[in-house]
């Protein structure tokens, strides 16, 4: 090992080592908080809501129309599902689960199972489609975290979010396309120098797909750096 691959390696142990100090921090500082959060989060979430709501309104996103098969007393029904962009803002950083991609963070190539959409801290967040929310919980690596179903096997996960959740959004709660379910943060430890911006998955019966094979995103930032 040269003295470069040595410095690397130091920078990344160094890396790792203040994440985990931090990710401890910010999970005990979460779990102080919450029960004053209850009280204080919808109040925040509201105002920023509420400001953005009419803009939001007049600028209705792209939708994308999927036809999925459901089955009721064993006869098949067509069901449309709609998606639209959670956020208009543009790809930072695109779906990559077969290529490692270079991260600034963690200074490492990883796949990226999602894409990341660049915003500013407090744009509200949109449910790219109709279903129930089946989680709300805060990773330790990709911070803030709403996980949405959808009918057909879908489900749509927002992380880097804020940790202040809207009023409403809770394990059961039905949303419809458009929303809002959280606000652009920067929580994500293995993010955090991208800046604020949306991490935005889509799963299929449990297996990562890419987004934008369902949703018309704005066209990429910057191309990714691509392990050789």
């Amino acid at each position: 090992m040269n003295q470069n691959q040595k410095r690397r390696l130091s920078r990344r142990l160094i890396v790792l080592v203040v994440l985990i100090i931090v990710a401890t921090l910010v999970v005990t500082a979460v779990a102080v908080s919450s029960a004053k959060k209850k009280s204080d989060k919808k109040t925040d979430i509201k105002s920023t809501t509420n400001a953005t709501q009419s803009t939001t309104a007049k600028t209705e996103l792209t939708k994308s129309v999927v036809p999925i098969s459901t089955t009721a007393d064993d006869t098949p029904t067509a069901v449309k599902l709609v998606w639209a962009s959670p956020l208009a803002g543009g790809v930072t950083k695109a779906y990559s689960a077969d290529i490692p991609v270079f991260s600034d963070t963690m200074e490492d190539y990883r796949v990226h199972t999602g894409v990341d959409i660049d915003g500013e801290a407090g744009t509200p967040v949109q449910a790219a489609a109709d279903g129930t929310v089946e989680k709300v919980y805060f990773d330790v690596l990709m911070g803030q975290t709403v996980v949405i179903s959808h009918a057909g096997g879908y489900k749509s996960v927002y992380q880097n979010l804020q940790t202040a959740t809207p009023a409403g959004i809770t394990v059961g709660a039905t949303v419809k396309c458009g929303d809002t379910v959280g606000a652009v943060g920067d929580t994500a430890l293995v993010e955090i120098s991208q800046g604020p911006h949306l991490h935005f998955c889509v799963t299929l019966d449990g297996d990562n797909i890419d987004p934008s094979s369902l949703i018309a995103l704005t066209a990429q930032v910057s191309a990714p750096v691509y392990e050789d």
